[in-house]
């Protein structure tokens, strides 16, 4: 795995230790409305640091240098390459005479190293990678806000120019597209309104425009990277005329390529950058120069795994199927795969509509969109394959209702059981889609699909309408308002002219673009070619279909284009997933559907053919190349001893309720929404559900029935405006299962509480190898009694030496640990059920799973440890554990009547206890809040733990087994019946009597 090793140079050098004059100016700040996030404002504290390491040795204040200073400039910088462990991929940045024998043999020389070589003086066959190394790569996602790094970037150059600590070299801009240059337009024109000006004027004006001035206005070139060449045309630049002695800082905006002749024009850059310094930008990196002199990554899995995008679904074991296949798929297999997008689509939908509907929320997330990118939009579908009218075709047979019932209802059946038993990309293997509701995609129709995706329920022709510039298409339901799907293409003349002459025109709007109004559209289904992915930014897709993608640049491609789905805006100014918001009261209230917000957070990936499913493995592989390693050595503590026998831990067992059993918990609605839900039943024959909605007689017996009885609860606050809607949860909660106590069990090792062997971390091979030599030097020191006595024995017989048994005899209880990414400590707390426990030093600690990292946790244990040092539990024997909500077992199942779910409740702690036939168990949770999302827990606890307000005493074998719950943070504002089950003193965990 390539390594980025500059940032971990960079990182070696704090950043408050850099001279005053180094520092990035007001480095959170970037205009009057915007302000950067952590990630942006340490991408440029690394760059100051790289850029303090190259040019604190030979200052030079003059545009022509000496060539002996930057020769030793980039001597020393590239020293620090050199002193590194692992230096396999220094290689990488060399360029050789000769790529093979063969080229050797047949003096076929590399065109690189000939262009390279009129400026670099090579050593040998090859020009070394000390005379390449002024360059930094800035890794970062499609949404993660790059470019307002590189304008940032561009004030900190000016400022350190302005106080003669580099030289004054003027800064260019290249980037691959008229596109991207308008974006960087406009940030700049954003960038202007607080302060510098900086002002952007055209390669080709170089000798024109007033140089780059220092004070408050600065000069910055561009011209586009892919008209940069070795001869000048009226578009097309020659480099040679505008090199200027390689005194350039040179800033690429995704203007990096593979193939040969954009390997040449990445020798053109490097010779106009070759005395100053070159700052490459983009999503993608693969090459062995681009990851080595990364300075900052901050890729799609970064970006990700830090709540900025939504997280990917890939179903990989599906994927995978595609290699066993010689041929392309059949037809058949094409349409079920377009199928299973578009049933996603509408679960996703239908999701959003719900989490506004429960929470009031109008302007939570976005509207659900899928995206289908394919490979040819030729009209000729006779001789030659027409990928994007194949998929339309698929649609109107939808629209029409000519697809079979039959592989509708497989399709629904394989991805209800596919979200429960796969994994999202960059999440744990198997742990499903968190939030998914089998049965609601299991019981989705036809007509359901139709209204989410087509906006009509009913089956109908398609029509369509012409938009702007000859250049889109949008289609609509002939019984529906508003169109559902757009195809955007270069030309759409030959498609309207060969393909739709058999279709409807419902009107001509030329002077209006669909696409342009796309955020406010009613599209739900967007088409286009692979040209297509570099020129839209949304927050909509959740879905993205790949439709015979495939060819040499198709990983890039599959990468570039899932970082254009993954953005996400949860509330309005809130570009983060719902778990990394601030807390605040929209928070407050969507915090209570948690368990239900993974869908609209999460792109669904689909693929076609071999080639395409090929194209998104490696893509997902690379994007993976920094992915969590297992950290071993963390392992069951000794437990102790009840009357000479080993500690039994209990934990309660649960069953299902029976459907319709009368412990069921009750529907909340308010006393209104009831009222009308009866007046509408009443007013409804059964006929009317059997054929609108498809109902069952035993179905629509039922729901007349909850509402008639005591099946519904009143809450003032509950109320749903749409019937429909409500009819539709009601028949959701119908479904569901809830659960009851069935007693005591002894835990299960292999299965309840397992976080601590699924540690993970993404570290460099030095600091993971230091994190488990730490781990087992701290292990050694919580070592027992039994363990100090066998230690003893093998030293006796000399199997240990007098250093080996010193160190593990006496050992350390804790260590603190700086790695790379964050700082953790590792320590052994008495009577936990695994040694040691690792514990974040401070923030997220986002590079490692399954540790106690949230700040409540912590704060917990430091308090229990605290109360440990001067008080005994006045038990025999007692025990405590961390639980892992996302791998453990060991919860409380609850209704959630603010969501009208079934949920389960898994505490932060849960603590063991036993003194002669007495025994308890206690959960204790230090994140329980003041949000009724927490008394919901409570009432859950209660109903299965506690009778007349006293706990119930359950028996296994010969102990009286009793459960608690507290909540340890406390809540005086809590109403009277809920107030016991908030504290912060321990010794309410272990109070003999409560």
């Amino acid at each position: 795995m390539m390594l980025p090793i500059l940032e971990q140079i960079a990182r070696t050098r704090n950043y408050g230790d850099l001279p005053e004059t180094w520092r990035v100016p007001e480095d959170d700040r970037f205009s009057r409305e915007k302000t950067l996030y952590d990630y942006q404002i340490e991408a440029l504290r690394n760059a100051a640091r790289a850029l303090y390491l190259y040019y604190k040795n030979e200052r030079a204040e003059q545009p022509d240098e000496p060539g002996h200073v930057v020769d030793k400039r980039k001597r020393d910088f590239a020293a620090h390459f050199i002193a590194r462990e692992d230096k396999s991929h220094l290689a990488g940045l060399q360029v050789k005479k000769y790529e093979t024998r063969t080229d050797r043999r047949n003096q076929r020389q590399n065109p690189v190293f000939r262009i390279l070589s009129e400026f670099i003086a090579p050593f040998g066959e090859e020009i070394p990678y000390s005379q390449l190394i002024n360059r930094m790569c800035f890794w970062m996602a499609t949404g993660s806000g790059k470019t307002l790094v590189m304008v940032k970037l561009i004030e900190y150059l000016h400022r350190l120019k302005e106080r003669g600590e580099i030289p004054p070299h003027n800064v260019l801009i290249l980037a691959p597209s008229e596109h991207l240059l308008g974006q960087i337009r406009r940030t700049v024109e954003e960038f202007n309104q607080a302060g510098l000006s900086i002002e952007l004027v055209p390669l080709r004006d170089c000798g024109k425009a007033r140089q780059g001035r220092l004070g408050d206005h600065v000069t910055v070139y561009y011209h586009r990277s892919d008209n940069v060449s070795d001869v000048q045309t009226e578009a097309v630049i020659d480099y040679r005329r505008y090199e200027n002695g390689g005194r350039w800082y040179v800033l690429l905006d995704e203007a990096h390529k593979g193939d040969k002749d954009e390997s040449k024009r990445q020798a053109y850059y490097a010779i106009m950058a070759r005395e100053g310094f070159l700052f490459n930008f983009s999503a993608t990196f693969t090459d062995t120069k681009d990851v080595i002199t990364t300075v900052k990554k901050y890729n799609l899995e970064e970006f990700i795994r830090n709540g900025h995008g939504k997280n990917i679904y890939l179903n990989k074991k599906e994927l995978e199927s595609f290699k066993d296949k010689k041929e392309e798929i059949s037809h058949n297999e094409r349409r079920r795969i377009v199928l299973r997008s578009l049933i996603t689509l509408a679960y996703v939908s239908r999701r959003v509509s719900e989490l506004r509907e429960s929470t009031g929320l109008e302007t939570l997330y976005h509207q659900p969109l899928m995206l289908t990118l394919v490979n040819s939009v030729n009209t000729d579908v006779e001789n030659e394959r027409n990928d994007l009218w194949a998929f339309f075709q698929t649609l109107r047979e939808i629209a029409m209702g000519e697809m079979e019932e039959s592989l509708f209802k497989k399709v629904k059946n394989e991805l209800a059981h596919e979200w429960g038993n796969s994994s999202l990309l960059f999440g744990e293997d198997g742990g499903g889609i968190i939030g998914t509701d089998s049965t609601a995609v299991t019981r989705m129709k036809m007509t359901d699909l139709r209204e989410a995706v087509f906006l009509s329920r009913r089956r109908g022709a398609v029509e369509y309408t012409c938009g702007q510039d000859n250049k889109e298409l949008a289609f609509q339901m002939k019984n529906a308002d508003a169109p559902f799907a757009l195809i955007r293409i270069g030309d759409t003349s030959k498609w309207r002219k060969e393909l739709l002459a058999g279709f409807v025109i419902v009107k001509n709007l030329k002077e209006k673009s669909f696409f342009d109004d796309l955020e406010r559209s009613s599209i739900t289904i967007l088409m286009g070619s692979r040209s297509f992915f570099e020129s839209w930014d949304s927050n909509r897709p959740n879905v993205i279909n790949f439709i015979n993608i495939g060819g040499k640049d198709a990983r890039k491609f599959v990468v570039q284009s899932v970082g254009r789905g993954v953005r996400i805006e949860t509330l309005p100014g809130e570009r983060r997933r719902l778990a990394f918001l601030p807390d605040g009261d929209e928070k407050g209230v969507l915090q209570e559907h948690h368990g239900r917000v993974q869908p609209p957070e999460t792109l669904f990936l689909f693929a076609t053919n071999r080639a395409a499913a090929e194209s998104l493995l490696k893509g997902a592989k690379s994007e993976e190349s920094g992915a969590h390693e297992h950290v071993e050595g963390i392992v069951e503590a000794e437990r102790p001893k009840v009357n000479g026998r080993e500690m039994a831990l209990l934990v309660p067992e649960y069953k299902e309720i029976p459907r319709g059993n009368e412990m069921r918990a009750k529907f909340a609605m308010s006393h209104g929404d009831l009222e009308r839900l009866k007046s509408w039943f009443e007013s409804t024959s059964d006929s009317v559900f059997l054929v609108r909605d498809s109902l069952s007689s035993g179905e629509i017996g039922e729901l007349r029935g909850m509402v008639n009885r005591s099946d519904v609860q009143k809450a003032k606050d509950k109320h749903y405006a749409n019937l429909s809607f409500l009819q539709a949860r009601l028949q959701s909660h119908l479904s569901q299962t809830g659960r009851t106590t069935d007693g005591i069990r002894r835990l299960n090792e292999q299965e309840d509480i397992v976080h601590f062997r699924q540690i993970r971390a993404r570290l460099y091979r030095t600091e993971a190898k230091t994190l488990i030599e730490k781990i087992e030097a701290v292990k050694a020191g919580g070592i027992s009694v039994s363990e100090k006595k066998e230690l003893a024995e093998k030293f006796a017989k000399g199997e240990i030496g007098d250093e080996e048994f010193s160190r593990r005899i006496v050992g350390k209880t804790e260590e603190s640990f700086e790695t790379s990414n964050g700082a953790l400590k590792i320590k052994t707390i008495p009577k936990h059920y695994y040694v040691p426990i690792v514990m974040a030093e401070r923030g997220k600690a986002d590079f490692i799973k399954h540790i106690v990292k949230e700040k409540s946790e912590i704060t917990f244990l430091n308090d229990l440890e605290s109360w440990l040092e001067t008080n005994k539990p006045e038990w025999d024997a007692w025990m405590f554990s961390k639980i892992d909500e996302s791998l453990d077992k060991v919860h409380i199942p609850y209704y959630n009547a603010d969501t009208n779910e079934y949920s389960r409740f898994l505490p932060d702690f849960i603590f063991w206890m036993v003194r002669d036939a007495e025994y308890r168990i206690v959960f204790v949770d230090p994140k329980g809040t003041a949000h009724t999302s927490a008394y919901t827990k409570i009432d859950g606890y209660r109903k299965l733990f506690e009778e007349n307000e006293k706990r119930r005493a359950f028996k296994y074998r010969r102990s009286t087994v009793k459960v608690g719950l507290l909540m340890f943070n406390p809540n005086p504002n809590a109403p009277e019946r809920y107030r016991n089950y908030w504290t912060n003193d321990p010794a309410k965990i272990f109070a003999m009597h409560a």
